[in-house]
């Protein structure tokens, strides 16, 4: 059985063609027979990670009433956006350095 793989990001809209990829996989049984079980001292380390992980601060930033009206009209869910796009900002430095 052929190993299947595609990654995504979270804004990406998937090809039709990746949407029957994914649909034919319905109902495959998955194989696990090549990974070990997790010993009870590694899903304490996977949690604590996780948790770790999740934890965010707050952040103040100060924009005009015309830049916050903006965002919001995206509707419920605008301040992730807002946060997906300053991580993904992270990984292009030319983003960054347009704005300076």
């Amino acid at each position: 059985m052929a190993m299947v793989h595609v990654t995504m990001n979270e804004w990406d809209k998937p090809s039709p063609e990746t949407l029957a990829r994914i649909a034919a996989l319905d109902g495959r049984p998955i194989d696990f027979s090549d990974i070990p079980e997790a010993t009870p001292e590694e899903l304490k380390e996977i949690r604590r990670q996780s948790l770790e992980n999740r934890k965010k601060r707050m952040f103040s930033l100060r924009l005009n009433n015309a830049t916050i009206e903006w965002w919001q009209q995206l509707g419920m869910g605008y301040t992730g956006i807002m946060a997906r796009l300053l991580e993904e900002a992270k990984t292009h430095p030319e983003w960054i350095k347009k704005c300076l």
